[in-house]
């Protein structure tokens, strides 16, 4: 599975057209684009989540907008390998620094809602919590492994 199509990282470069003979290629985007995504799928890998990521629709959606981005920045700096500095595109810093963000988004975990689809589900992942989280308006019986020492009332 894709996250992003050739159409999409054509369609936000459109300025730069890629064809079979321009350079970069089709071909040579195509594999980009897997290159891309497949750095994507570590990230996800790495935070216990089943890759490809295929619901909910909004989490794939982002990660479509980070897959374009990443493409497109590989892309533009294809074209212009030698402008770095003052001499460099907008486009591809634009792009490069949108990449970044969504990748440090996805490793802090703050783009990875919080969704049965996404995470427990598929990976076996179960949300950290506790007896008092899980049933605020009961106290739950330990037994005699927890009987306090002194309770209170006892008359000594």
């Amino acid at each position: 599975m894709t996250y992003a199509t050739t159409a999409e990282v054509q369609g936000a470069i459109a300025k730069f057209v890629i064809g079979a003979t321009t350079k970069p290629s089709t071909t040579q985007l195509t594999v980009t684009l897997s290159e891309v995504e497949g750095y994507i799928d570590t990230v996800l890998s790495a935070k216990g989540i089943t890759v490809p990521v295929t619901g909910p629709a909004h989490f794939v959606s982002a990660l479509e907008s980070i897959s374009v981005a990443g493409i497109a920045a590989r892309v533009l700096k294809s074209m212009f390998p030698d402008a770095v500095g003052a001499d460099e595109t907008p486009a591809y810093a634009y792009w490069q620094r949108l990449f970044d963000d969504g990748i440090r988004a996805l490793i802090d975990g703050s783009l990875i809602p919080d969704d049965p689809l996404v995470i427990g589900a598929t990976s076996g992942y179960v949300a950290p919590s506790t007896y008092l989280t899980r049933n605020p308006e009961t106290e739950e019986d330990l037994g005699t492994i927890a009987e306090p020492l002194f309770k209170i009332g006892t008359v000594f």
